[in-house]
């Protein structure tokens, strides 16, 4: 009887420590994957003003076009969190015309159906194949610092913008295809605002002769 108690309680001990080593498992496994939908989401949000991501919809977009909303807003605005594992697949903040643009890009379009101009956010910088090719998948990466995309068919020459990409100022990008638009690099927050009584600081810089 005295060895039978014994057998009982230490199965009855081993059996609990395996419980309780499968609950902090799952402990575990859920906090992880807090940590990583929170993660999402701050990347997310970081891809754009804040102004506008703080109440954006933070979502992810499979290969057909579906979304899952990780968190949602009260604005107008989505967020992606995007995957630094894949090129083209980066962090990014869209207004209704600009996920409208980009639906369509991602859909294979012959062009995009926006109706008024659209704005998309990519203050995380970003990699892609190609800048005058919308639908290369093979070219090297290329990678893209900060910048912000007024998604309208701008017509380069007649701007006199260039259409080669650049690490500051503007270009068209997609120049000469129906998915032009205006690419903006840096933030547009950079700078200082002007308030009445300010003055004035002019800099200069040296060009090649």
């Amino acid at each position: 009887m005295d060895m039978s108690r014994r057998e009982f309680v230490e199965t009855l001990t081993l059996a609990g420590g395996g419980a309780m080593r499968f609950s902090g498992a799952a402990m575990r496994g859920d906090q992880l994957s807090d940590e990583i939908l929170m993660g999402k989401i701050r990347r997310a949000r970081l891809s754009g003003p804040s102004m506008v991501t703080a109440e954006a919809t933070v979502a992810e977009m499979d290969a057909q076009g579906n979304l899952s909303v990780l968190h949602q807003g009260t604005n107008q605005w989505i967020c992606f969190p995007g995957n630094e594992n894949v090129i083209g697949d980066v962090p990014m903040s869209l207004d209704p015309m600009g996920m409208q643009w980009y639906r369509d890009l991602r859909a294979r379009k012959a062009k995009p159906t926006n109706a008024t101009p659209g704005l998309i956010f990519m203050l995380c910088g970003a990699t892609q194949r190609s800048y005058s090719d919308p639908f290369d998948t093979t070219s090297p990466a290329i990678p893209i610092g900060p910048h912000w995309m007024v998604l309208w068919p701008f017509d380069a020459k007649a701007a006199g913008l260039g259409s080669v990409m650049r690490d500051a100022g503007t270009m068209v990008m997609f120049a000469g295809t129906p998915w032009a638009h205006l690419h903006i690099c840096g933030s547009p927050w950079d700078g200082n605002e002007y308030h009445s009584g300010d003055r004035a600081v002019w800099t200069m810089s040296y060009a090649r002769s």
